[in-house]
């Protein structure tokens, strides 16, 4: 293995560290990868040409309550359509949590009520979301995100990684996520919703900015800037 190769492994390993911490283990001897989230556990083997012409495989993968989730895992590795010579564990790890989030969702008590309380109660009430997206280049889906169809707030990112935040009436935040989300993405997760509206240092509209620390900065405002704060940094992996 060329320096180079070593070099780009180290650094990937060491970003996913600092994102997810005591959450990554490598072993070289093996070239073992493995990343748990609380009782989930994802477990790859990186090829010696990897990430320079090869790609992670798949060795197994389970849920909180250890159930095989491998099935999914290998089709929502395959529909990112993942280009070896790229890195890719940070996009396989985003389509884990994604569903490990949906089996748990699927598991909460919440979902056996009745849904159509449930729906009366989300048509009054406010939402947050904040989206992680492996990137954000393409200038059609950055259209798309900041022209939602009804009148929300928000901002993003566009870049490696991309990021969108967007708060409003609960189902304007799902119609715009849904939306979104029937884009191709290489990764695409939503990694927080809260029930309450945010407000921005830009005010009521959807803008685009260039950095993550200005994406704090416009968030930072009014008497939970602070917590809101915390929970942007820790939604997209910083500590």
């Amino acid at each position: 293995m060329s320096q180079s190769e070593v070099s780009r492994l180290d650094l990937e390993l060491e970003l996913l560290q600092a994102m997810y911490p005591e959450q990554v283990e490598f072993t070289p001897r093996s070239r073992d990868f493995k990343f748990s989230d609380h009782h989930a556990l994802l477990h790859l083997r990186l090829p010696d040409q990897y990430p320079e012409s090869a790609l992670p495989d798949l060795l197994s993968t389970s849920d909180a309550s250890k159930r095989d989730v491998r099935n999914q895992m290998k089709a929502a590795i395959q529909s990112l359509e993942l280009t070896p010579g790229e890195e890719a564990l940070d996009a396989i790890i985003a389509c884990f949590q994604s569903i490990i989030t949906e089996t748990n969702t699927d598991d909460s008590p919440t979902n056996a009520g009745n849904p159509t309380k449930d729906d009366s109660i989300a048509t009054e009430s406010s939402k947050t979301v904040i989206i992680w997206l492996h990137h954000l280049l393409a200038l059609s889906k950055r259209k798309l995100a900041l022209s939602p169809a009804l009148s929300l707030s928000g901002i993003t990112k566009p870049g490696y990684p991309g990021v969108m935040v967007f708060t409003g009436p609960t189902p304007a935040v799902n119609e715009h996520v849904n939306t979104l989300k029937a884009e191709k993405w290489q990764a695409f997760q939503v990694r927080y919703e809260g029930g309450e509206s945010w407000e921005f240092a830009h005010g009521t509209t959807v803008t685009e900015v260039e950095t993550m620390a200005e994406v704090v900065k416009a968030i930072e405002v009014g008497q939970d800037g602070a917590r809101r704060k915390r929970e942007f940094l820790e939604a997209v992996g910083i500590k």
